[in-house]
């Protein structure tokens, strides 16, 4: 994407927390880029976003006559409007669950559903913001694309204070991120100061059907607000945090990053990945610039061992060259 061109981004999804509602936000600060969504009526006045953005509803007959659109996020609630749209559109796609689907019921995204028809990313400039992501459309689905790393938008550190915990995760509350992990790490960890604390947005079947006997009500602490720098009751979740634990798994995806990654290394906090998701790609390296475990007895002894100052310091300075290519 160019920054000299004024882009006008379409938020297609339902979701309101997560990495497509970040991604938009990052998009819209870098690139000084008004965000919109499709609605039967116009609305004159905007409403606010999130993570200081503020967004339009517009009608399809009026989000037509705007030049640029990237399409942001798109869900199958708004998969009706993009054949309306022009052909040099662009279109995200995060990962590979987006274009799930069956014999039954085909994804239009990337299966025709009409011998007359092709698949509707085949109409769109595709962009994938992980390369297994870009592997995962081409190998599938014969799908072209273009990578393209999160853009992040380097906010200003708060002045708020910490919450004090050493050990938290940022990520939703869900089955692909594996929260059971950490809860079950808690059981084994020592000192109680160095307990896993959750924020997060919740999948509510996920939480009933795994975490209800893993004491998730004494970690768990809810959503946080949609501020760039995450803060809980007003205080910063990640200024005192050692670590950023994230167990996230996605299949035929990872390697790369995520929000929750570049939010912690932009706080100068470690991060603890999942081994499964590190060893799909060559940008993350175990005890170079994260620490990777592969279970809950793995973390647990990571986290009741520690590093040393200079080990910490060593790793946490690794990850910063991450970010440079995202800011």
């Amino acid at each position: 994407m160019n920054s000299e061109t004024k882009y006008n981004l379409l938020y297609l999804a339902k979701p309101v927390y997560g990495g497509w509602v970040t991604f938009t936000s990052h998009l819209s600060h870098k690139y000084n880029s008004p965000i919109y969504k499709i609605t039967e009526r116009n609305e004159k006045s905007k409403r606010d976003y999130g993570y200081d953005c503020k967004y339009q509803n517009l009608t399809i007959e009026n989000i037509l006559k705007l030049d640029n659109l990237v399409i942001t996020a798109i869900d199958k609630h708004y998969y009706k409007y993009l054949h309306l749209l022009p052909s040099n559109t662009k279109i995200v796609i995060h990962d590979p669950t987006e274009c799930k689907g069956s014999s039954k019921n085909p994804n239009p995204l990337v299966l025709s559903t009409d011998k007359n028809e092709k698949p509707l990313l085949t109409q769109f400039n595709v962009i994938t913001i992980r390369e297994k992501v870009q592997d995962y459309l081409h190998n599938k689905f014969k799908i072209k694309s273009t990578f393209m790393p999160h853009p992040f938008f380097s906010y200003d550190l708060p002045k708020n204070d910490g919450l004090g915990y050493n050990c938290v995760s940022i990520a939703r509350i869900d089955f692909d991120k594996n929260t059971d992990i950490l809860l079950k790490a808690n059981t084994k960890i020592k000192n109680k100061k160095d307990h896993i604390y959750l924020f997060g947005a919740e999948n509510r079947i996920y939480v009933h059907h795994k975490l209800k006997n893993l004491n998730i009500d004494e970690y768990w602490k809810g959503k946080f607000p949609k501020n760039l720098s995450p803060l809980y009751e007003n205080k910063s979740i990640l200024k005192d945090a050692k670590y950023m634990i994230d167990m996230s798994i996605i299949k035929g995806d990872g390697g790369g990053t995520q929000y929750t990654f570049l939010e912690a290394i932009h706080h100068n906090t470690l991060l603890v990945l999942h081994n499964e998701w590190i060893n799909r790609g060559d940008l993350f390296k175990s005890g170079y610039n994260c620490i990777g475990v592969s279970n809950d007895t793995e973390l647990s002894e990571f986290i009741n061992h520690g590093l040393s100052e200079d080990k910490y310091n060593e790793i946490l300075q690794n990850s910063k060259q991450i970010l440079i290519k995202h800011i």
